[in-house]
């Protein structure tokens, strides 16, 4: 858990579980491509992703992005939750950057079958609920479409204000609804990402495939841009995956962009 501030709005970083895979199993032609970025591997040609959730707080304002991997990945949001001062009955508003299962895990609880964060509302992306709906995933049957049944769910699309300061854009590519957070606040910026980038290999390679990506060519396309946007206006950045606690900014060198973590 870590805490920054962008203007008026305090960002919570909360670590819901961390895990490593195969930079093949992630990346297409990753034997190729990542061989100048071994530094971001570990000995086993293996890269860690962080499964990462972010609280926004403003006023009376409580919004969580994204749930996480859940207990059958021994998550641990809801103690980060407890350890940011942060009660689940506290939460107003569940956004969800996107429908893939390690992002919508703590959405109910188990034993009950109710909303985890009773009081919330669950803002989710049309065109990822009618992909995943149509789909029928094991995730979105179990975390997501009982949401509906339980009156709690709100569908958007595109730019959705939040709060005065927040406002959802769409960045598809990933999914075809995925979603990031804008941030404006007294004169400060912010970026909840997603997963348009999932390691600080994507900021020094954003060429290259992810093969977790729905549609390679237009998250490829996305995540271009966005990096572009980001390293311009310096925003301070919640990216879901990339090494715990996942804040930091894209930076300009003579090579390219690269990732800065926050100090």
């Amino acid at each position: 858990m870590k805490r920054a501030r962008v203007g008026n709005v305090e960002v919570v970083a909360l670590v819901d579980c961390t895990e490593s895979y195969d930079a093949n199993g992630v990346y297409v032609d990753a034997a190729e491509s990542i061989a100048p970025l071994r530094g971001y591997l570990d000995a086993e040609g293996r890269v860690t992703l962080n499964f990462g959730c972010f609280l926004l707080r403003e006023g009376s304002r409580t919004i969580l992005v994204d749930t996480g991997w859940g207990p059958e990945h021994h998550g641990l949001l809801p103690d980060e939750l407890r350890e940011a001062g942060v009660g689940l009955d506290e939460v107003d508003t569940v956004v969800f950057t996107h429908l893939h299962g390690d992002h919508t895990a703590w959405n109910l609880d188990r034993a009950t079958g109710k909303p985890l964060f009773a009081r919330a509302r669950y803002l989710v992306p049309r065109a990822d609920w009618d992909h995943y709906s149509a789909s029928g995933t094991a995730s979105f049957v179990r975390d997501v479409a009982p949401l509906e049944r339980l009156g709690v769910v709100d569908l958007i699309d595109g730019e959705r204000a939040l709060t005065a300061s927040m406002t959802t854009l769409a960045t598809p590519g990933h999914t075809p609804g995925h979603t990031s957070i804008v941030i404006t606040s007294d004169g400060e910026r912010g970026f909840i990402l997603g997963d348009v980038v999932f390691t600080e290999v994507d900021a020094v390679l954003p060429d290259l495939l992810s093969v977790w990506d729905e549609d390679q060519a237009l998250a490829r396309q996305t995540r271009k841009a966005i990096l572009k946007r980001l390293v311009e206006d310096g925003s301070l950045v919640g990216a879901s995956h990339i090494r715990a606690p996942g804040l930091g900014r894209f930076v300009r060198e003579a090579s390219g962009t690269r990732w800065q973590a926050l100090a």
